[in-house]
């Protein structure tokens, strides 16, 4: 259902990277990022980042044993 870019966007996001972050470590623009994340949002029938993440570890897209929140932000 998803292409290789957009599960490799997931994994990232789901990493706890911020659209920025997901764009340098691709290569890629913000703003692309923001199309992907909107693409696969409509994809996968999710309105947040949360429920997109909780949506790939639920179909092993993401794997919950190696899947640790990254800390918090402040």
């Amino acid at each position: 259902m998803l292409t290789a870019r957009e599960e490799q966007v997931v994994a990232l996001v789901a990493d706890g990277m911020t659209n920025r972050d997901v764009a340098r470590e691709l290569g890629l623009t913000e703003n692309t990022i923001k199309k992907y994340l909107f693409r696969i949002f409509d994809k996968v029938g999710v309105s947040s980042r949360v429920e997109l993440v909780l949506y790939a570890v639920t179909r092993g897209t993401v794997q919950s044993a190696e899947w640790v929140p990254a800390p918090l932000q402040q």
